[in-house]
């Protein structure tokens, strides 16, 4: 999963030489709280945000200016855990995707929410199970080793909690046949001695 399957393309800008009113204008049709701000040939230079218009007091004045530093993009081959390491440490609500110095899309957090929950599976018809799994151990190979014994096709696979020196793992699994013969193997499997 990269940025690219799940960016808005040709995103709404705003030109540098834009005036603030010009740029307020624009965000308020379209509903942003952000608008980026890049050159007719699509170089990113900045960003502008609804608050930051609150103090305005000259309207004509070129967004270029005004405008914030981008200091955050990614590209359209990244991985969307690489967007969503970067919206979080950053508390963005939103990534510019430059390839090549040009600004080719954005990705939002809902986009990223979107493409994890399809990762994730979620969605899905299937059954979502929750088994404790000791670290460093091959534990986890027994689990799937159960799942492929009883025929039940796994989705996904992700790491959950890490508590009382086990791991969680979240597996969204389809084609269980026998609920109970499925819950007896997996804690015979993962029997602690």
């Amino acid at each position: 999963m990269n940025v690219g399957q799940y960016m808005h393309r040709d995103p709404v800008t705003v030109l540098p030489d834009a005036s603030l009113g010009e740029a307020k204008r624009v965000m308020e049709e379209n509903g942003f709280g952000i608008l980026l701000v890049a050159t007719a040939e699509q170089a990113l230079k900045g960003f502008i945000t609804k608050g930051s218009l609150k103090t305005v007091t000259d309207w004509e004045k070129p967004v270029g200016e005004a405008c914030f530093a981008a200091n955050f993009s990614v590209g359209p081959t990244d991985t969307l855990e690489k967007a969503t390491l970067i919206l979080l440490a950053n508390r963005l609500v939103l990534l510019p995707v430059v390839e090549e110095g040009r600004l080719v899309g954005v990705i939002t957090q809902s986009e990223i929410l979107r493409g994890l929950a399809r990762g994730l599976g979620i969605g899905l018809a299937g059954t979502r199970l929750m088994v404790k799994v000791r670290p460093d151990s091959d534990d986890l190979y027994s689990v799937v080793g159960v799942l492929r014994e009883y025929g039940v096709k796994l989705v996904s696979l992700a790491q959950g909690e890490k508590k009382d020196g086990y791991q969680e793992v979240i597996l969204r699994v389809q084609g269980i046949k026998d609920k109970e013969a499925l819950k007896k193997a997996l804690e015979s499997a993962l029997r602690r001695e």
